[in-house]
């Protein structure tokens, strides 16, 4: 029963993180309230009630100054205009300062409120004679005046000078009073204030112990399974003393390890197996491609070149003695094409002769279609023609494609761009025509088969530059890009070998 209880009254990691926060989070907003409570109930009213005495103080000193103007003042010979303007004045202090003084009772007290009150009703007397007063100075009226002073002036300002005393020393001592009380609420606010700081720097002591232990384990979890990734299993257990969501994590941790050691063994077991057959495949592979090289070379065989070759000689012999100069010329370069084309594909050869051969080609199909097609060059003069290499017979199937199936079918003339440069290692091919292009499925179809090795269909040229493409080099790459009735371009990137390479490869 008592187990039960304790596991009960238990509170997780996350819920005793919760709770140390809400804690330290309560005693700042304590904080807060005790600052503001202090702010509005203690420091407000000492501070008005030090600026009501101030102002009484400035209210009496201007009805002294006033008294002591009049009392002092020679009615037969003084100075009339020093003695108004003294007036003037002070009176001036009294009107800026009389209504500011604290005329609330519940701030400032009924004795207070009752000498304020009198202050108010004798100064509206004073002033009216004060008025008179100075009006009867200013006509120059002093026996009047000196009456008006006597008779009615001189009580009502010591009326008024005596109230504001008593209003002074009731303001004094009410201020003190209230000083004491407000202090000794002050007092036990700071206590509180110290008792809440002591509270939340021990809850923040806390939470900031359970992070960084927290923080540590997930740090030693993290470079454990850096340790992992890199292949390393044999690292130590982490210890699982804890009975918290950190201990489950660890025990979790290390299971999961223990898994992945069993895993990964048997995954290397599999892999050294599956080399095995991988090994035994390629070798299988190269005996099947020596084959089909053999069969090439057989059928390649059963025709003879020399015999080819001497029937175009004879033929060019007989165009030449009919003086027949541009058959002459096409036989010549259909023998020099066919001999190109009956060569070692798989060899690499200067960039210059596949240039060669793509003008031989041209050149017989302008015989056929004259001005209907147009091909333009744009070499980079960076470019070595003579010292970069490429496959042999790469470049005529893509201009035979252009002509073919984009020229061929439009109607009116039409042109192929072939550029060649250089950017940064690669080779830069790009293959541009003007023709009756593809819409979008057929462009799709098209970058599909090329994924393929298909050996028949339309665009066989292409297939086998490609396919050549990625066996030269994994970097290679081969785009087809179309637009119906725009043109298409085809743009090749390949790694740029120089003749000195190649031989230092070899």
């Amino acid at each position: 029963m008592e187990t039960s209880k304790k596991k009960g009254l238990h509170l997780n990691l996350f819920h005793r993180i919760f709770l140390y926060l809400v804690v330290f989070v309560l005693c700042i907003f304590l904080q807060l309230a005790i600052s503001a409570y202090q702010e509005n109930s203690i420091m407000d009213p000492m501070q008005r009630s030090a600026g009501n005495v101030q102002t009484i103080s400035l209210v009496l000193n201007a009805f002294g100054q006033t008294r002591e103007l009049l009392s002092s003042y020679r009615w037969d010979f003084g100075d009339i205009a020093a003695l108004v303007s003294g007036l003037r004045r002070e009176s001036q202090i009294v009107e800026d300062n009389l209504g500011k003084i604290d005329s609330d009772i519940s701030s400032i007290g009924v004795d207070q409120y009752l000498l304020v009150s009198a202050v108010h009703t004798t100064y509206s007397a004073y002033n009216h004679y004060l008025m008179l007063l100075e009006d009867l100075l200013i006509r120059n009226h002093v026996a009047k005046a000196s009456e008006l002073y006597y008779a009615d002036l001189e009580p009502s300002i010591n009326h008024l000078y005596r109230y504001m005393q008593q209003l002074m020393e009731q303001s004094i001592l009410d201020n003190q009073s209230t000083y004491d009380r407000l202090m000794t609420l002050n007092d036990r606010l700071d206590v509180i204030y110290s008792l809440t700081v002591l509270v939340m720097l021990l809850f923040g002591v806390v939470t900031f112990r359970e992070v960084i232990r927290m923080l540590s384990i997930v740090q030693e979890m993290a470079n454990a399974s850096k340790a992992i990734t890199a292949g390393d299993f044999d690292r130590p257990e982490f210890s699982e003393h804890r009975k918290d969501e950190l201990g489950d994590m660890t025990r979790a941790f290390n299971e999961m390890k223990m898994a992945m050691r069993n895993q990964v063994s048997l995954l290397q077991a599999n892999n050294e197996m599956e080399k095995e057959i991988y090994r035994k495949d390629t070798e299988a592979l190269a005996m099947q491609t020596l084959l089909e090289r053999e069969k090439l070379q057989l059928l390649r065989s059963q025709v003879n070149p020399h015999f080819l070759f001497n029937t175009i000689n004879v033929i060019k012999y007989t165009a030449q003695e009919e003086h027949a100069k541009k058959t002459d010329a096409l036989l010549s370069s259909l023998a020099r094409l066919f001999r190109y084309a009956l060569a070692d594909n798989e060899v690499l050869v200067p960039l210059s002769r596949e240039i060669q051969i793509v003008d031989e080609y041209y050149s017989l199909y302008k015989a056929r279609f004259a001005e209907k097609i147009s091909l333009f060059w744009n070499i980079s003069p960076s470019l070595v023609l003579t010292e970069t290499l490429v496959p042999s017979f790469f470049l005529q199937p893509l201009v035979e494609n252009s002509f073919k199936h984009g020229l061929g079918p439009k109607e009116g003339q039409g042109s192929v761009w072939l550029s060649l440069g250089v950017k940064e290692d690669l080779l830069i091919v790009q293959v541009e025509d003007d023709g009756i292009g593809m819409d979008t499925e057929q462009l799709h179809i098209l970058r599909t088969r090329l994924l393929d090795h298909p050996v028949t269909g339309e665009h066989i040229g292409l297939y086998t530059v490609a396919a050549r493409l990625k066996l030269i080099d994994e970097r290679c790459r081969f785009e087809v890009f179309s637009d119906r009735e725009k043109g298409t371009e085809i743009r090749i990137e390949m790694p740029l070998i120089l003749k000195n390479e190649e031989e230092l490869d070899d």
